[in-house]
């Protein structure tokens, strides 16, 4: 239960951290849009096999995602937005006199 709930804050400092790029962030989304939406590969009419599609999907994307809460623990430079150098001169604010 510990565990779980670790992971769930690691998730949302994930998720509120500005530096993480929108991409990375987007992946925790698609399990819980696939769930939500009524939209399946197997409809949810079909007693069994309806389910089965949604547990399959989060099976899928368990390993991606906990591979990018791992990285995103080491501090890994991937899942950083580019960021400009703050010594560096921008050139459109830069004016010659």
């Amino acid at each position: 239960m510990a565990k779980s709930l670790t992971t769930i804050v690691k998730i949302v400092r994930l998720m509120k951290d500005s530096d993480v790029k929108i991409s990375r962030k987007a992946l925790f989304l698609v399990p819980l849009a696939y769930l939500i939406f009524p939209f399946d590969l197997v409809g949810d009419f079909f007693p069994i096999l309806g389910q089965i599609d949604d547990i399959a999907v989060f099976v899928v994307m368990w390993p991606i995602l906990k591979n990018i809460l791992s990285k995103y623990d080491r501090g890994d430079p991937d899942l950083e937005k580019s960021k400009k150098d703050p010594d560096a001169i921008d050139i459109d604010d830069y004016t010659v006199e």
